[in-house]
């Protein structure tokens, strides 16, 4: 699968492999705020190690925002296509205390009422959209994995072993991330609206759905379009990292970007796969791909 009519980078100047031999780096580099399928937390660091220097920042995939906690800074542009997530991260930004004190109320409901209150907000959710409700949830549900039906509800169940996190901590990480992203801009919008500004000297982090995998949490992506996108970045002088595809244990999910998109590809270890053990059973080792264009 390839990009119509000519790219940026010549067909001769194949790109290079490298591979990151060291074990994923710790959790705790990034706090974590809002549990998000496929978050990079635990390879944050070593993707952050890749930003070349830049003068502004974007990540149009936004999601649970680890490199924006690395590499964001005023002026930072994190978008995302799904409305509640950016209003989670706006209210983090703008109205921290009644989030906390939000999720301090909920907390205690479901320590006197658990599951129950956990289907509860449920139900409200998928009737308000209330940003609130999606942190709560996803602090909640079965391993953090945001799950939709085909009609957009939020259908994952109550993680029965688990409690939430205590309201103390997640004040803390709450305070510390909302004085991190003070000054940022946060849109809705899909991909390619969210980075329409970007310009030369400008950076972008895309982690976007695997192509190719169904469990996804909103949409599909239009793969040819996407392409299309980032050839586009890349003729601005904007430049870009890009996770789009790798490996759960003896499974590949290889999409073939287009070698004239990029430059490097780094593979990464990013530990094992908690989808896989909520859906599939076995626990496999996920390796992710890094594509760089520069």
């Amino acid at each position: 699968m390839r990009v119509a009519q000519a790219l940026l980078f010549d067909v001769v100047d194949l790109p290079t492999t490298e591979v990151m031999k060291e074990s994923h780096s710790s959790h705790g580099d990034v706090p974590s705020l809002l549990k998000w399928t496929g978050s990079k937390r635990s390879q944050a660091a070593r993707i952050a190690a890749y930003a070349p220097q830049h003068r502004r920042y974007y990540e149009p995939f936004l999601g649970g925002g680890a490199l924006l906690y690395m590499l964001g800074r005023e002026g930072s542009v994190g978008g995302d296509i799904y409305p509640p997530l950016v209003a989670f991260w706006r209210t983090v930004r703008d109205d921290s205390e009644r989030l906390i004190s939000d999720y301090a109320t909920q907390w205690a409901l479901l320590q006197a009422d658990r599951p129950g209150y956990f289907y509860t907000v449920r139900d409200r959710f998928n009737t308000e959209r209330r940003p609130e409700d999606l942190n709560f949830l996803m602090r909640t549900c079965v391993n953090g994995i945001v799950r939709f039906s085909k009609s957009g509800d939020f259908n994952n169940s109550f993680h029965l072993s688990r409690k939430g996190m205590l309201p103390e901590r997640f004040a803390k990480i709450v305070r510390d991330w909302s004085a991190h992203i003070r000054g940022m801009d946060f849109r809705e919008g899909d991909f390619q609206v969210t980075t329409a500004d970007a310009t030369t000297g400008d950076f972008l982090y895309l982690d976007p759905p695997y192509a190719g995998n169904k469990q996804r949490y909103i949409g599909d992506l239009d793969v040819q379009r996407f392409y299309h996108v980032l050839d586009d970045l890349s003729r601005r002088g904007v430049k870009w990292a890009l996770s789009f595809d790798g490996a759960r244990g003896d499974i590949a999910y290889d999409h073939a970007l287009p070698t004239e998109l990029y430059k490097r590809k780094v593979l990464l270890n990013s530990g094992y796969s908690a989808v896989a053990k909520v859906l599939n059973g076995p626990i496999e080792m996920v390796t992710e791909s890094l594509y760089l264009n520069y």
